[in-house]
């Protein structure tokens, strides 16, 4: 008899009175599919419970924040009729590691002789913090991994897990596992917990197109909430063409996930895109790349793939300001003419110090403008990624973003207030300086929106985060007072989900 295997992704905090996106997990979406390829030993299945549970939000106690998806009634039910003989629970970011031990506590509540893993970004990050911490005793960074302390989660997976949860899942069907030899495990012993060394970076061109015939497809497109800030359609795939970023920003924990920059073959990704559109109707694709624009010749060779399918398609993730400086006249033209109608540039800061010296981007500030200008030239409408906030950086200085991003022309903006994501250099300095607002209440408060950490000239964090919403309304407002017709241009391009909510309150 084939094995079940349970593959759950948590419910989701959002924004009260906010848009809250939600998309398929392509991280799921590859172990999944490498499961299926494993001589088809194993049912699997991919379970969203935040998209199951949309429409239920709990007003949390800060009187901001929503946790949205299904009722632990509704999932201990669900994981009821399926019976799993393993479950793995993904969790991408670290606000969502909370609902990922109610997940494990109903599962063992099922059964208590279920497995229960527990994997994805958060995890990943814990093991840099802790690995961390031991090198350097003085900063204040937990000297174990706490999620291993649940005695409902029973093993935990480290780095590009997509070939080795195979070994893993494979490893718990015997009677006598070896789980030393399953690359990125983590499992508790009689001392505490034994980290295994991890995975080699995969091989990214043969790895199988995420399993989407597993997930609620139909789900997503009719909530119409994927990446971009704006959309042409409401049917949209959600694709990665690469991993790693050549980039070490020191808020961002992607070099450290995926480690070198690796690409996929153009046609690979081609017939992964044609397979969308003939099974789903899919009519827009969302490139989630970090890097898309790094290589040119790969950009080239997918454009020229993608022009005769005449599909919308877009960047939401961000692409860095410069690459290719010199030749961005005839990139954007490129990427256009193949059916690119928006690119989104992470600029993070309108002040040289800031880029320089806490941020650590290769980028000149006046390097920003003309690359906006060079997009627009070439049709693309531009959204641009601002961060506000970092340690270290003074009132004006943030003042100064804003007044440089206002000149930039650019066509929508999101200024972010600085989330020091675990993992990353910038949490290690908040950390071991203890630069929050008051006593650190735990990651699970990481989100954009929220102010943790103190902000220079601000009196507390409902000011500052006061301030970053004023900013927002007013930089995109920008674009209806100063070029009313790009804006309507803009409007009537992009996906208006006005009809999307109507039939969601109608049902």
């Amino acid at each position: 008899m084939k094995k079940k295997v349970l593959l759950i992704s948590p419910n989701i905090k959002g924004i009260k009175d906010g848009i809250n996106r939600i998309q398929p997990s392509l991280g799921m979406g590859y172990l999944a599919a490498v499961l299926l390829n494993g001589g088809y030993r194993y049912d699997v299945y991919v379970h969203d419970s935040a998209l199951e549970g949309y429409n239920n939000k709990v007003l949390l106690d800060d009187n901001k924040t929503l946790l949205i998806g299904e009722s632990d009634k509704q999932l201990a039910n669900y994981i009821s009729r399926i019976q799993p003989d393993i479950v793995g629970i993904s969790v991408l970011f670290s606000n969502l590691a909370e609902h990922a031990h109610s997940i494990a506590r109903i599962v063992k509540n099922i059964n208590p002789e279920t497995p229960v893993i527990l994997g994805g970004n958060h995890i990943s990050n814990a093991v840099i913090d802790y690995q961390y911490s031991l090198k350097h005793p003085n900063s204040n960074l937990d000297k174990a991994i706490n999620d291993l302390e649940d005695n409902n989660i029973d093993y935990a997976m480290t780095g590009e897990c997509d070939e080795a949860i195979l070994d893993l899942v494979t490893a718990l069907s015997n009677d006598n596992p070896n789980l030393h030899s399953v690359p990125g495990l983590i499992f508790k012993t009689d001392d505490g917990f034994h980290i295994n060394p991890k995975p080699k970076p995969v091989d990214i061109k043969k790895l199988p197109f995420p399993a989407r015939n597993l997930m609620n497809m139909e789900g997503y497109f009719k909530i119409g909430l994927f990446h971009s800030s704006k959309s042409s359609s409401n049917r949209i795939a959600n694709i990665m063409t690469s991993r790693g970023c050549p980039e070490k920003c020191s808020f961002c924990t992607t070099p450290r996930m995926w480690g070198s920059l690796r690409w996929r073959d153009s046609q690979n990704i081609f017939e992964e895109i044609k397979l969308c559109v003939d099974k789903y109707n899919i009519q827009e694709i969302q490139f989630e790349d970090d890097s898309l624009t790094a290589n040119i010749n790969h950009l080239f060779a997918l454009c020229d793939l993608l022009e005769p399918l005449k599909i919308p398609w877009c960047l939401p993730n961000g692409i860095k300001v410069n690459y290719y400086a010199s030749k961005q006249n005839s990139i954007f033209k490129r990427m256009a003419k193949a059916g690119c109608y928006q690119v989104t540039l992470a600029c993070e800061s309108g002040v040289q110090r800031v880029l320089d010296d806490i941020i650590g981007k290769n980028l000149k500030v006046d390097e920003i403008k003309p690359a906006i200008q060079k997009a627009r030239d070439a049709g693309l409408f531009v959204h641009t990624f601002w961060i506000v906030g970092f340690p270290g950086e003074t009132r004006e200085e943030m003042e100064k973003t804003i007044e440089v991003a206002e000149k930039t022309n650019a066509d929508s903006y999101s200024v972010a207030i600085l989330s020091p994501l675990p993992g990353s250099p910038i949490y290690h300095q908040v950390m071991e300086k203890n630069l929050w607002w008051d006593n650190f209440k735990g990651t699970k408060e990481l989100m954009y929106r929220n102010s943790l950490v103190r902000a220079d000239g601000f009196g507390s964090p409902e000011e500052f985060e006061n301030w970053v919403n004023g900013k927002n309304v007013y930089l995109n407002s920008l674009i209806e007072k100063n070029e009313p017709d790009r804006a309507k241009q803009r409007k009537e391009h992009l996906y208006n989900k006005d009809h999307i909510d109507l039939k969601m309150k109608q049902t």
